[in-house]
């Protein structure tokens, strides 16, 4: 059995230590494993190849590149699906209570409203319960008012029967309450049906 080289004899002492320590453990682990089993006749001659040793030498490393490039593409790939990137905490700079009409008194929601973002945009946040649960085909819609009567949509929504909370937007400049609206409704549109009545205002 012959003695495995010595680490020094084959690396010499050039190179940082971390470097040093780095290929002492490959050293080492090549020791441990042994030699590999004998080749057969029939794959213990390297195959012929036409490319100049230039060439090879070149592709080595861009096939070392391309096989870090994928990593790393896949790395940030895993990171992105597992990262956090759902909707943004909602922070509303002030809230209003809304109540049930007529038959839905007992309903209730609260609307949250947010600061308008930097295309003017106002962010709503409203949590609604008590209200039915939409007929097939048919929703809620929130909107502005004026004296009690609807005047522009803030969004469409649905339930189930049970509470629901919804995240809308509108580009309406809110800051002109209560000159052009002062408050808010909730209609409930059915297909086929001309009346759309309010369920709930504020």
């Amino acid at each position: 059995m012959s003695t495995p080289p010595d680490f020094r004899d084959l690396v010499g002492d050039e190179g940082t230590p971390e470097e040093l320590a780095k290929l002492r453990r490959a050293h080492d682990m090549l020791v441990a494993a042994g030699r590999p089993p004998e080749l057969s006749p029939r794959i213990a001659e390297a195959p012929r190849t036409s490319a100049p040793e230039s060439r090879r030498q070149r592709w080595i490393p861009r096939a070392a590149f391309g096989l870090a490039a994928a990593v790393a593409a896949a790395a940030f790939g895993v990171g992105y699906l597992v990262g956090d990137h759902g909707p943004a905490e909602f922070s509303g700079s002030r809230s209003l209570e809304m109540h049930g009409v007529g038959q839905l008194a007992a309903a209730h929601a609260s609307l949250a409203v947010g600061d308008h973002d930097t295309a003017g945009n106002y962010p709503l946040k409203m949590t609604v319960r008590g209200l039915p649960q939409t007929p097939r085909g048919s929703w809620y819609e929130l909107l502005l008012s004026k004296r009690g009567r609807p005047t522009l949509s803030c969004g469409t929504f649905a339930t189930a029967g049970r509470m629901v909370t919804v995240q809308l937007s509108v580009p309406y400049d809110l800051s002109n309450f209560p000159k052009l609206f002062d408050g808010w409704v909730v209609t409930l549109h059915v297909p086929g049906q001309e009346h759309v009545p309010v369920v709930m205002t504020t």
